[in-house]
Formats: structure tokens, sequence, C-alpha cells
């Protein structure tokens, strides 16, 4: 019993910490841009917005404006390399990072992200196991991972050969919401999936 309890305390934690992370990191993002955008929204005359939503109203525009000019920096293959390398040296360090940002990369439906996406792993009996692809390992080989219901970030990982996987092209949202209801919206997804 407490071994069950623990574990559960355990991924609970796994799911938690992460949702916490990304919200005290967009609270503090947005608390930066109001600092910058105090003065900026003194600039406007009087009226032009509310008195108490200039600041955030600001504050968003220089978040999106901001990630916009990194965006375009990033997708300048100089700028690209660079960054990537004082990523591997700095922020890959850190737990979960990369987790965290694949996992977001992968709900934002980024073309170039290559974790979490939907699939199905087939047995040889001919049934369908729904299951993401994390990474490659190798020539022939995927790290994928089972997800347990209705929990679908959670799960068990196993290295299995290539040509038993298939992947389905599907948004991570749509194949997880369909985990997350114990399949029901899952041959939907896979139908629709199949025919992309």
């Amino acid at each position: 019993m407490f071994r069950y309890l623990k574990n559960a305390i355990v991924r609970g934690l796994m799911m938690l910490i992460p949702v916490v992370v990304i919200f005290l990191v967009i609270r503090e993002l947005l608390e930066v841009m109001i600092h910058f955008a105090t003065p900026i929204a003194d600039l406007f005359p009087q009226g032009t917005f509310r008195e108490e939503d200039a600041t955030e109203i600001i504050a968003v525009i220089l978040i999106v404006l901001t990630a916009l000019t990194l965006g375009i920096i990033w997708s300048i293959k100089p700028s690209r390399v660079a960054g990537e390398w004082i990523e591997d040296r700095t922020l890959n360090r850190v737990p979960m990072y990369r987790m965290l940002k694949s996992l977001v990369a992968a709900f934002l439906n980024l073309e170039d992200e290559e974790s979490f996406k939907p699939a199905c792993l087939k047995h040889e009996d001919n049934t369908l196991e729904p299951v993401y692809v994390i990474e490659k390992h190798g020539e022939d080989m995927l790290v994928i991972m089972h997800p347990w219901t209705p929990t679908p970030f959670a799960g068990t990982i196993r290295v299995v050969p290539a040509h038993r996987v298939e992947l389905i092209a599907v948004t991570l949202d749509e194949y997880s919401l369909a985990l997350t209801h114990f399949g029901l919206g899952l041959s939907d997804a896979i139908k629709k999936g199949s025919d992309s």
C-alpha cells in the first residue's frame, strides 16, 4: 500500500511540476514585460486604452513581438547553430527541460519536432497499441512511450523495431485527448491519421 501511494505521488508530481513550471515562467515573463510596457503605455494619449488595461495589453504585444523576433533570428542557420550550442551546454542540463521543450513543441505541432509523435505499435496478433514515438535509436529502432490512461503523459518506455510502429498523422492534442477519455475518440483519430 505504501509503495502504491509513493508511486502515485511521484507520478502526480511528474505531471504537476511541468504545469507549474510553465505557469510560473509565463507569469514571470508577463511581469517582466509589464515593467517594459509601463513607460510605453505612458506615451499613448489618454483614453487609448482603459487605464487599468494599458500596460497588460502592451505587455502581451511585447511578448508576441519578442517571440516573433526570436523566432525569425532562430530561423537563420548561424544563429540557430549558436543557440543550439549554448542550449546544449546550459539548459539541456537542467532536469526536465528537454522533455518540457519537446512536449510544448509537439503540442504546438511544430514541423521539426521529432518527439511525442502519435503512433500505434503493431503486435504479432495484428492488434494496435497507442504509443508516442519519443526519438530514434540507431538506424532501425525507436524509443516509444506506452501512455497510461487517463494520464497520457506518464507511461512506460521501450525500444522497439521501427517497422512495428506506424505514425498517426494527427495532432498530439487530438491523440492525447482521446487517451485522457479512456480511448473514446481514438478510433476516429487513428482513422483520420491513416486517411491523411
